[in-house]
């Protein structure tokens, strides 16, 4: 297992990968359901693009997935309730801190932007960006108090994403994580496998269907290959079945409720509706299990380009948004006259990821400084309680 973590870090790098992926994929589908203009035009191949690969929701997915499995790794050796207790601790101002400052720097860009968005929206005709990305801002306390507000606290307990719309599913990780760090510590501790895999059904189950419990699964889903990876229990997958089991995770990945393509019609027999997000989980576990059980495929993703993409990975996820309503909204405005639509969207594409890549970095050096003071502190608390007077033991929390 170690063999494939970032030495001095602790981090799954294939995965780190896996994550920053799914964060531009998120960014690139925003771009184009927000940027470009719904009449069809020059850039019809682009929303074939977002219609078959860009989805968001399974995206989304994968980000659960990859936290129920991050999160319920340590619990592999560590099953004690002080670790529990840090970790729960722990989750809400790792999260919150960077959710904060999303939220104050969109209000920034509202502020110095003065609502751009709406100009941008009639010149391309898209209601989406009109609507500030499904998060209207209109009735609603436009200043920095009211983000500070949103981002430290409101997103979590009443889903308020006024400020950046990608926000609506930090509540379901905030809980999503909390609800692992319960069950994780229960299901590693249970010895047989028939066991473990009823639990994980019944608590399926019980979530449901309904929005935003379903998404447990995914969590669930996390925690299961963790189980099977910290055991040892993933196959050595070889090239021809990694490519047969890549074509799958691809196929559910582009799955969506919606999708009428006969290459989807016996998924559509089973699945419909919330039920989506169940084949963008099984999507996920098999591109996971790839990638941990595949030498090809770890080693290419082991590389440093997958590490910095994992480390901006939440960054990017944070920023793009607020970027993309105020400087992309006012490329639009000024160059839609000189380069016509279709040649001021994708400048205003351009410069939004240009512009977001800058901002994502130095809020990723933020963010592992602030893990590191967390750990220090929740690890100094654990020395304090763990270790007697004049020991020398150590404890180590590497939570994410």
């Amino acid at each position: 297992m170690s063999r494939i973590r970032e030495q001095g870090t602790g981090k799954l790098v294939p995965l780190e990968g896996l994550r920053g992926i799914a964060a531009v994929i998120v960014m690139l589908g925003h771009m184009v359901r927000g940027l470009v203009p719904p009449a069809p035009g020059n850039l019809d191949s682009l929303k074939n693009v977002h219609d078959w690969m860009l989805n968001g929701g399974a995206a989304v997915s994968v980000f659960f997935v990859l936290s129920g499995f991050i999160l319920s790794l340590p619990f592999a050796k560590d099953r004690s309730l002080l670790r529990v207790g840090t970790a729960l601790l722990k989750r809400w101002p790792r999260l919150a801190a960077l959710t904060t400052i999303a939220c104050l720097f969109s209000w920034g860009l509202i502020e110095l932007s003065h609502g751009a968005y709406h100009q941008a929206a009639a010149v391309t005709g898209n209601e989406w960006m009109g609507n500030h990305f499904n998060a209207p801002l209109h009735g609603h306390d436009i200043s920095w108090l009211s983000a500070l507000r949103d981002g430290l606290y409101r997103v979590y307990l009443f889903g308020d994403v006024k400020f950046d719309s990608p926000l609506w599913t930090m509540r379901i990780e905030l809980f999503g994580s909390f609800a692992i760090f319960l069950a994780a510590p229960v299901l590693f501790g249970l010895k047989s496998w028939m066991l473990r895999l009823t639990a994980i059904a019944v608590a399926v189950a019980l979530a449901g269907t309904t929005f935003p419990f379903t998404y447990f699964s995914d969590f669930l889903a996390g925690t299961l290959l963790a189980m099977l990876f910290a055991e040892g229990k993933l196959p050595a997958i070889s090239n021809g079945l990694a490519a047969g089991m890549g074509l799958a995770g691809v196929y559910l990945f582009c799955f969506s409720a919606a999708e009428e393509r006969a290459i989807y019609a016996p998924l559509k027999a089973v699945a419909a509706g919330e039920l989506a997000h169940f084949a963008w989980a099984a999507s996920a576990a098999l591109i996971i299990i790839v990638l941990l059980g595949n030498a090809a495929m770890r080693g290419f993703f082991s590389k440093s380009w997958a590490a910095w993409l994992g480390l901006i990975s939440f960054p990017i996820y944070l920023l793009h948004v607020p970027i993309m309503l105020s400087a992309g909204a006012l490329s639009i405005n000024g160059m839609a006259d000189s380069l016509g639509v279709t040649g001021a969207v994708l400048a205003a594409s351009c410069i939004t990821i240009a512009l977001t890549l800058a901002f994502a970095l130095p809020l990723a050096w933020f963010d592992k400084a602030w893990t590191r003071i967390l750990s220090r502190v929740t690890g100094w608390l654990t020395k304090r309680r763990l270790t007697p007077a004049g020991g020398g033991n150590k404890t180590a929390d590497q939570l994410r």
